[in-house]
């Protein structure tokens, strides 16, 4: 039945993507509060729900309070009436979720990305994947809805293509349709969007759709980013800004940033930044275990330096505390303009040792000017997987929820 709520015509149809919704939202929620939700009498709202209960869309949770009768039924949405891929590609890592309707992961698997790793090569692995985690927990293919995929890269949607995806450590990426040739290989909707997009949603539905509807993810990871849902809705840019977070100014006079603006956040507080500056201080003679793991300075790649911080390596653990206080900078800034009541903090740093939790100081005792401001910089749940999730949840999204313009 999900698969019916897109392109609606019918008011029926409708009204039972509506109540599937708030169910999903809600839930476990009694017939009364929908009622009320919806401005349905209790007789058309039980109708409708006997229906989706039919269907296997929506199940009793079996919480409900007697209070003194029968006990009512609390409705919740089926997680297992379909299933859901999430996916993500990175230059470091491909991510490939196996989701129910909670969108709790049932199954991970990554592909570390080396020189092997053409845009075809990862496509097939995708695949393939699919194919072995349907298998391995006896779904049947029709009841995957979809194919959802995250990058952190700039897209073209119209074309399902990445723009500029230079830093892929393997060719043949340029001009490839991700969409058609995912559509072609699994035979099911593709979804495609940009990897900050996907991971504030996720958090959103996951963990705080209940407490707030005015949210702010940002990531430190190869770019910094940031994506935000207001009034309890994603927004999004078809100039396709989200990296413009990075390109906050934090120094006037400091570092030459990519985009040939100095000071930018970007040439402090990203990944690229922190390798540039651990080499740097490496050939002026600053001591890292580093040294000893290549034979020339210059192969220091990304998983050196996370790895060093693993091990806390002195210069490592220097240089990221460094880019930390910069990206308290830019936080701060970032939360005087939009004042969200939540800003989740996600990306490959925030899991490893020191830059969260330095970021945060430096951030809060820059907005101790206003103590009454009461903002939560919390850690992302679910760092490694956070964009595969919401690729999943976008998927479910586009069957269930009101189509964003």
């Amino acid at each position: 039945m999900l698969k019916q709520f897109v392109g609606l015509t019918s008011k029926k149809e409708k009204s039972l993507q509506l109540l599937y919704s708030l169910i999903r939202k809600q839930g476990p929620v009694r017939v009364k509060t929908l009622s009320e939700l919806t401005g349905y009498k209790h007789a058309t709202c039980a109708r409708l729900l006997d229906e989706l209960v039919k269907a296997g869309l929506v199940q009793d949770s079996g919480v409900g309070e007697s209070s003194g009768g029968r006990k009512p039924l609390m409705y919740v949405i089926n997680p297992d009436a379909y299933y859901l891929i999430g996916v993500e590609i990175t230059n470091l890592y491909t991510t490939v979720l196996l989701l129910n309707l909670n969108l709790h992961i049932l199954s991970t698997e990554k592909l570390k990305m080396d020189s092997h790793c053409t845009g075809e090569y990862t496509l097939d692995y995708v695949s393939q994947t699919v194919d072995g985690l349907l298998v391995q927990h006896n779904i049947p293919r029709e009841k995957m809805l979809g194919i959802g995929v995250g990058v952190i890269d700039p897209i073209d949607q119209e074309q399902g293509v990445i723009l500029n995806p230079h830093l892929f450590p393997a060719d043949g990426w340029d001009q490839l349709n991700i969409v058609d040739y995912l559509k072609q290989k699994n035979q099911t909707l593709v979804l495609l969007e940009n990897g900050t997009n996907l991971a504030a949603l996720a958090e959103y539905r996951n963990n705080y759709w209940k407490e707030t509807d005015n949210l702010v993810f940002v990531s430190s990871d190869m770019g910094i980013r940031c994506s935000m849902i207001q009034q309890g809705r994603l927004v999004t840019n078809q100039k396709e800004m989200a990296d413009a977070f990075g390109h906050m100014i934090v120094d006037l006079h400091g570092h030459q940033c990519s985009c040939g603006s100095y000071g930018c956040l970007q040439a402090y507080s990203s990944l690229p930044a922190i390798r540039d500056e651990v080499i740097r201080r490496i050939k002026r003679g600053q001591l890292s275990i580093l040294k000893e793991k290549v034979n020339n300075v210059e192969e220091i790649d990304f998983f050196h330096i996370l790895e060093g911080l693993e091990q806390e390596d002195s210069l490592c653990l220097e240089v990221v505390k460094e880019a930390a206080y910069y990206f308290g900078i830019g936080l701060s800034n970032l939360i005087y303009l939009l004042r969200p009541d939540i800003v989740i903090c996600g990306g490959t740093l925030v899991p490893k040792p020191l830059f969260y939790e330095a970021a945060t100081e430096i951030a809060q005792k820059r907005m101790m000017h206003y103590p009454n401001n009461s903002v939560q910089i919390i850690k992302s749940t679910t760092a490694y997987n956070i964009v595969a999730q919401g690729a999943g949840c976008m998927v479910l999204d586009y069957f269930t929820e009101e189509i964003l313009p």
